[in-house]
């Protein structure tokens, strides 16, 4: 097994690759204390935990249609959403990167791995709390302009 891409000192058992239009950019290879956290100990993940990331049945969280996507939340649970409203959710996380961390943008520019950059604590706790933001956000902007769905 080859050494952990980040601290070249324990072995790597976990890959993570970025796929971009279905072709194969960058594979980084770390061990378990570098990885990212996922929210679930990958070392015990079970067939009860994939499933669990499963998204048929559930809802967009903004506007009840089909899922098409989400996020676990670090804190516990997980948001799902739409293709629309995903797509409106990602606008805002752009306007608050723009507005509230345009340092962020230089620094993925410099970068030379994406999954190097994201594996930042810095960014992930920043991300988490921008995600956070952008979900208050885009619930009061459906709320405002009539697109919310009444929900008992």
């Amino acid at each position: 097994m080859p050494l952990c891409a980040k601290c070249h000192q324990k072995e790597a058992t976990i890959q993570f690759r970025t796929v971009i239009d279905g072709t194969e950019e960058e594979t980084v290879q770390l061990c378990k204390d570098c990885a990212p956290p996922t929210g679930f100990d990958l070392e015990k993940l079970d067939l009860k935990d994939i499933e669990a990331l499963s998204l048929i049945g559930e809802k967009c969280e903004f506007c009840g249609r089909d899922a098409f996507s989400g996020e676990m939340l670090a804190k516990g649970g997980a948001i799902n959403w739409c293709f629309d409203c995903g797509s409106e959710l990602g606008r805002v996380v752009s306007d608050l990167l723009v507005s509230e961390r345009p340092d962020l943008l230089q620094r993925s520019k410099d970068e030379s791995s994406f999954l190097s950059f994201w594996s930042d604590p810095g960014i992930q706790a920043w991300s988490e709390a921008a995600l956070q933001k952008a979900v208050q956000t885009l619930k009061e902007r459906r709320r405002e302009d009539g697109r919310d769905k009444v929900r008992y």
